[in-house]
């Protein structure tokens, strides 16, 4: 059978080989054509495509690195912007990540935030505010200088992602954002009267924040859909797939790489419980909470894990597993701290609400 097989693909291969020796000799004009064309195929290939798509393997990774370095610094300045208190992370950070974050929210979060400390002149609200500008600026003139970074690989980088670039560059840019400004004196002297702006805040840059924030969305859906992951772009996709809501994604991305960031297993199957809950199989997200927290993760630690209880505190059934693992001092602990955490974010609100009104009466 295979020698008859054999056969057959010689007498294919001879009966090729004759053709082409009758067409060559019976045609002048199409041969060197022909020929002309395979030989530029091979220039091409050998001198152009191949050293092209090397050099494109190894620089690409600079491109997409620097993409991720520019969404960093841009999640760090909203969380900036949205911040209570100079020492500790904003209250917001699920809403940034998940796209939901909105004007409003940007313009509240502005109410307590001024450029330099020459804004700080009005002593009944002096001790609410929180000087922002030089960090802002810095954050700015760091996404610029890696926005340059990827125009010189251009050549390697999409043009989505190019334009995606430039209208972020044209944000921070915007309101003649220097350092010059960002330190210079509030009052303006006018006939040797010393003029202040009634609003001392820079909340009149929420629409251009708000704008900005867009771009950080659309950037985001780019950076965490490059491949393969590192151990931040994964927990960082898991993050934006569950609170954006995308249940069904972030349960496989964590069944099919989460073994891979093995440092850290609580995290994934919080967050893979989570998931299962939004997707409506409450047995499946008690079974993943009873056999992650039968061990007493984080150091025997439960109020580590507020963050992921903060919503479904309120769960009798999530209560009772755990009661089964810790003490009911341990549970009455966590329920206070996420109390707390409530808490201060409503007084946030409420002391940012109650500044703008005081501002606008001004």
């Amino acid at each position: 059978m295979l020698e008859e097989l054999i056969d057959i693909a010689s007498d294919q291969v001879r009966e090729g080989l004759i053709f082409l020796s009758v067409w060559a000799k019976q045609s002048k004009v199409l041969l060197p054509i022909f020929l002309s064309v395979f030989s530029a195929i091979i220039f091409w290939l050998s001198f152009s495509y191949i050293p092209e798509r090397k050099r494109r393997k190894k620089l690409r990774p600079i491109v997409e690195l620097s993409l991720f370095d520019v969404y960093s610094q841009l999640f760090s300045l909203f969380d900036l912007l949205m911040r209570h208190s100079s020492s500790s992370p904003s209250f917001f950070q699920k809403e940034i990540r998940s796209g939901k974050l909105s004007e409003d929210d940007i313009h509240l979060g502005l109410q307590n935030k001024c450029l330099n400390e020459s804004y700080l002149y009005d002593a009944n609200i002096r001790n609410s505010f929180l000087v922002v500008g030089e960090e802002i600026l810095g954050r700015a003139l760091d996404i610029d200088e890696l926005a340059n970074k990827v125009l010189s690989f251009h050549t390697y980088a999409t043009a989505e992602e190019l334009v995606l670039l430039e209208n972020i560059r044209e944000k921070i840019r915007a309101y003649d954002f220097n350092g010059h400004n960002v330190k210079r004196p509030c009052g303006t002297t006018i006939n040797g009267h010393v003029l202040l702006p009634v609003n001392p805040s820079i909340s009149y840059r929420y629409r251009n924040f708000y704008e900005l924030y867009e771009f950080f969305c659309r950037l985001q859906k780019i950076v965490l859909n490059h491949k393969p992951l590192d151990r931040n772009r994964f927990i960082y996709k898991m993050q934006w797939l569950y609170h954006s809501g995308q249940y069904r994604l972030c349960v496989k991305l964590i069944k099919s790489q989460g073994s891979l960031f093995e440092k850290n297993p609580t995290l994934c199957m919080n967050y893979l419980a989570l998931s299962e809950r939004g997707r409506g199989r409450i047995k499946a997200f008690y079974r993943i909470v009873e056999d992650t927290y039968k061990s007493k993760p984080s150091g025997g630690s439960l109020i580590s894990s507020r963050s992921t209880f903060a919503e479904i505190i309120g769960d009798d059934g999530l209560i009772d597993i755990l009661a089964r693992f810790y003490s009911s001092e341990e549970i009455s602990a966590l329920r206070e701290s996420v109390k707390k955490d409530i808490k201060h974010k409503e007084e946030f609100e409420s002391a940012n609400r109650a500044l703008a009104e005081y501002l606008g009466g001004k």
